[in-house]
């Protein structure tokens, strides 16, 4: 009887393991996902200014490839040269000691042009410099 027990434990504890496993796999994964299309939009996008109209008060701080961001809610009004403007609502990764992400503040962003929801926020508004691997600043 105790060894029928100690089984059936053994039993549980190898389903938990198992399912907490999956969990991880599976955020594993969809990180990764997530960071390669972020870099293919930096890569690829359309470069256009965005002005922060609302930002939630809470961040999460996180890293993308050892680039330290804040993970924000905001509502943001995208401009892209040849597009009529547009407001944008979710959850953005904003480059930490970079930006200021308050309501007013300009962003430098890259726009996928094949989506035009789906943007990075690169910088401040006027100056990405070479250290974010795009070069001079965009003119207005």
């Amino acid at each position: 009887m105790i060894a029928s027990r100690f089984v059936g434990e053994l039993v549980i504890i190898a389903i938990v393991a198992l399912v907490i496993w999956f969990i991880g796999y599976a955020v594993k994964r969809g990180a990764a996902q997530g960071v390669a299309a972020l870099g293919q939009v930096r890569q690829n996008g359309m470069p256009g200014r965005g002005l922060i109209l609302a930002s939630s008060v809470i961040s999460v701080g996180t890293r993308v490839n050892g680039q330290r961001f804040e993970q924000r809610t905001m509502t943001i009004e995208v401009e892209v040269a040849g597009r009529a403007p547009y407001v944008i609502q979710g959850t953005f990764l904003i480059p930490r000691g970079l930006v200021e992400a308050i309501p007013g503040s300009s962003l430098e962003l890259a726009v996928d042009p094949s989506a035009p929801n789906n943007i990075v926020v690169l910088g401040p508004g006027g100056f990405t410099g070479p250290w974010l691997n795009i070069g001079p600043p965009q003119p207005y």
